[in-house]
């Protein structure tokens, strides 16, 4: 009698869950039912979506190779350590370059000043340590040279050096086209289209299919510049976005472009715009010769990615 009466107890929990199942099926069904014609009702139509071209653009830099020019109180800064220098340097090892009881020494011996500190006083005696007042600079005064005598040696010690000079040829015929000119300044890449408006700008290219904006980057050097180029993107992250709407004279069948720069650098080589390419000219210049050649809402929006030295 109890076994029977479980039993009983079982079926009709059973019974219950079933019918909950299905209301509860049923109820999810009108929800369904309900919220797909408000999701079809809330819908984008295509036309309506936003429809840009994403672009890469490059910023390629050939960065300063000498230090830059040194301002007045650079100078004078620099002059004041180095005379400060010669007063507290180690006297000169004649004894070295000049041996004593040899020919040189002798001939080094008679050319140079001999301090007198016979007629003084005792507080203006100079401090002489190998016939040199070590209160101010050594000035050492070298023989004339021998040139009969003379050895690939001793002629490095009577040669002068001279500086090499910070103008070069491109500099004297402002050669925009070299990497030589404005050598310690930042160059920058920029090109040149057959357009009437925005015809200077930083490469730029589309991007393809699922191209990353670095692999665009890539492809846009080798088609527009050769292969004649050791360059090296710095990071696959932009440093500067610009955008700009379509004409209806474009012949665009997009609204808008949006253009994402990255950082690059090149080493050696030369840019040689292809013939495959829309490039007709090409220049290096700096950050403040781009004013002369971008357009003035080109260059205030990409201008804090650029480099002033």
């Amino acid at each position: 009698m109890a076994v029977s009466l479980f039993v009983r107890g079982l079926a009709l929990q059973a019974q219950r869950s079933r019918v909950g199942c299905i209301q509860s099926r049923s109820l999810a069904s009108a929800v369904a039912e309900v919220a797909i014609p408000e999701a079809e009702t809330a819908s984008v139509s295509p036309a309506a979506q936003p429809n840009y071209k994403i672009m890469s653009g490059l910023i390629l830099s050939r960065p300063p190779v000498i230090t830059p020019e040194q301002t007045p109180f650079e100078k004078a800064y620099y002059f004041y350590q180095s005379e400060l220098k010669k007063r507290l340097m180690w006297t000169f090892p004649s004894w070295f370059y000049f041996p004593e009881g040899t020919l040189a020494g002798r001939r080094f011996q008679g050319v140079q000043k001999v301090i007198d500190q016979t007629e003084r006083e005792e507080f203006e005696k100079p401090d002489v340590l190998y016939n040199r007042d070590r209160r101010s600079k050594q000035d050492v005064v070298l023989p004339e040279r021998d040139v009969e005598r003379e050895t690939e040696e001793s002629a490095r010690l009577y040669a002068k050096i001279t500086p090499v000079s910070r103008t070069t040829e491109a500099d004297a015929k402002n050669d925009v086209h070299s990497l030589e000119r404005k050598l310690d300044r930042t160059l920058y890449l920029i090109v040149k289209k057959d357009r009437k408006s925005h015809a200077w700008k930083f490469p730029t290219t589309e991007v393809v299919g699922t191209e990353t904006l670095t692999d665009t980057a890539k492809r846009l050097l080798s088609t527009a510049g050769g292969l004649n180029m050791n360059t090296w993107i710095i990071a696959n992250t932009p440093v500067a976005y610009f955008h700009y709407p379509y004409k209806p004279t474009d012949n665009e069948k997009f609204q808008e472009a949006k253009v994402f720069f990255l950082r690059s650098r090149i080493f050696a080589g030369t840019f040689a715009p292809q013939p495959s390419s829309d490039i007709v000219d090409y220049a290096w210049v700096t950050k403040q010769e781009l004013k002369d050649y971008f357009h003035k809402d080109y260059y205030n929006t990409l201008s804090n990615a650029l480099s002033s030295h």
